[in-house]
């Protein structure tokens, strides 16, 4: 079997495409939002996360081929499949979003929804630019991830911003940017390799490590606070979910006939 087959889809993250999905579904219990009410609306952060993420592995950056030499040597080689699934996700994600704002009870909530709609475009284009900023980076990624998780709610149901919406959109702020900081650690080496500063590099391994522990603690008990037992345990298995694949991806070995730095249209 060609293991870049088999590598691709954990390369690519795809494994977060679902995790986003589950997101929504503890989000939807913790407010107390029947599923059935979001309907094929679940699917948008899916689509979402997988244009961000496409687009972002495409766009190679310097420290991509330190950090992540492999990975990019596979983007790369399908460049071309990449960008067609990319160009299809984000015409359905475009026409699911229509699909529901059409039928909101106003215009300017209508107008709205569309405008929220667009973040994931707007992110692909500016997120080059956040990289500037340690803080700025990780929480543009968390405030992206988190709009994505309550857009199909907001197209689909009558919510509106109250004190719960705003715990649990902070609890997902907090759980995301702890876990793209966590991520960073993995990555300081190459990241000071190119003189890109993030705040698992500022502070360090540990520090790092204790901040990632106390935000996602946070979010985890503001979830609890709002949304009982369920919802909180759904979180836990969210984490050990992406735990458990962010563990695959690390351990995954490049076929013998890779060879870091080569050129990755020959023959592997």
């Amino acid at each position: 079997m060609d293991t870049r087959t088999v590598h691709t889809p954990f390369l690519l993250n795809l494994w977060l495409c679902i995790g986003a999905v589950l997101m929504v579904c503890i989000t939807a219990i913790t407010l107390d939002i029947p599923l059935s009410a979001i309907g094929v609306g679940i699917l948008l952060p899916a689509l979402g996360v997988y244009v961000i993420y496409v687009e972002d592995r495409r766009n190679i950056s310097p420290e991509d081929r330190i950090n992540n030499a492999y990975r990019t040597a596979l983007v790369e080689r399908f460049d071309t499949p990449l960008l067609y699934t990319s160009l299809a996700s984000i015409v359905i994600y475009q026409a699911i979003t229509l699909f529901f704002a059409i039928d909101l009870a106003s215009t300017s909530r209508t107008g709205l929804a569309l405008l929220i709609a667009q973040l994931p475009l707007v992110f692909i284009y500016t997120y080059d630019d956040s990289k500037r900023y340690p803080f700025i980076d990780s929480a543009y990624v968390a405030v992206v991830w988190a709009v994505l998780i309550f857009l199909p709610i907001f197209l689909s149901t009558t919510l509106r911003v109250t004190m719960p919406t705003v715990a649990v959109f902070m609890a997902w702020f907090a759980i995301i940017f702890a876990g793209v900081e966590s991520r960073n650690v993995n990555d300081i080496t190459g990241d000071d390799e190119v003189n890109r500063a993030t705040v698992a590099s500022i502070l360090g391994p540990h520090r790092t490590k204790y901040l990632v522990l106390s935000l996602k603690t946070a979010g985890l008990g503001t979830i609890y606070g709002f949304g009982g037992v369920i919802p909180a345990l759904l979180t836990v298995v969210y984490l050990l979910y992406l735990s458990l694949f962010r563990k695959l991806t690390r351990n995954i070995t490049p076929p013998p006939e890779y060879r870091p730095g080569e050129p990755s249209n020959g023959t592997w």
